[in-house]
């Protein structure tokens, strides 16, 4: 309050008082006597320099995440068009940096939760596949509930031959790759034309929303074992398979699917949406 009663320009400009309360509201300060800062707002005070307010704003953006703050990073990296155009005008003075300060923040805020969402998604994307096939008469068997092993999530009959399908969940932002695990890459080689590899693009909704319907559901297409087995460089002394790869195969190897998910579609992707 001694601020406020100051006669100058400066104090009559700014809103103290609802700076003060958003400090306090997001717990960067407290009142004894007199407003006292938190540690993590004190060690930014020492010079008003453009370092230090991107510091209050990284400060800020962890303290009081905004609600976009958990759809704007796909893989690591930030993915701006999913900033409300008049949040992202606010914050575009930070620059060059505000990809680093939106990422650290999002780290700070989230952490390992995101892990977790990824693992929902693809579960949300293979109960999409599991319905499609029942609605087009299928029987599918979801094996990865049984096993990891089979190198593909969901294995379902056509007259007398088995095929496996190896179900990949994306958003737009994250469609144009995929990862494959060393077992999958040599059971597509194994199975050959049984096997494919389907991919589930939902709307990026599905991430704030915390739900999936078959309204959400934005294309599926499918990619064909040889194009997954060409796309492969040959072992050898110098290269060899880990644990997994990224792909990225080119739009004219993808081929859009006749799957189509039923209208009962619906997977939760929130854990306090349950």
């Amino acid at each position: 309050m001694a601020a406020l009663d100051k006669p100058t320009h400066m104090a009559a400009s700014l809103d103290l008082s609802g700076t003060a309360n958003l400090l306090l509201d997001a717990g960067l300060a407290r009142i004894e006597s007199c407003v006292i800062t938190g540690s993590g707002l004190a060690r930014l005070d020492r010079e008003a320099d453009l370092t230090t307010l991107k510091g209050i704003a990284r400060l800020l953006l962890r303290s009081r995440p905004p609600g976009w703050l958990r759809a704007v990073i796909i893989d690591g990296r930030l993915a701006p068009e999913f900033i409300p155009q008049q949040d992202f005008d606010a914050i575009a003075w930070l620059g060059d940096d505000l990809e680093d300060i939106v990422v650290t923040a999002h780290q700070q805020v989230y952490g390992a939760t995101d892990e977790h969402l990824r693992k929902l998604l693809g579960d949300a994307g293979e109960l999409a596949i599991m319905s499609a096939l029942r609605r087009d008469g299928h029987n599918p068997r979801h094996v990865s509930l049984i096993s990891d092993r089979f190198g593909y999530d969901i294995e379902h009959k056509e007259g007398l031959q088995t095929l496996g399908l190896e179900i990949k969940a994306a958003v737009s932002a994250t469609a144009a790759r995929a990862f494959i695990s060393r077992n999958e890459f040599e059971v597509a080689k194994r199975m050959g034309e049984r096997w494919k590899l389907v991919q589930v693009t939902f709307s990026s909704r599905v991430i704030a929303s915390g739900r999936a319907t078959a309204g959400d559901v934005e294309s599926i297409r499918e990619l064909a074992s040889h194009s997954l087995v060409e796309m492969a460089p040959v072992e050898k002394e110098g290269f060899r398979w880990t644990e997994a790869a990224e792909i990225r195969p080119s739009e004219t190897e993808w081929k859009p699917s006749n799957l189509r998910v039923g209208e009962e579609f619906e997977a939760v992707l929130s854990s306090d949406k349950v």
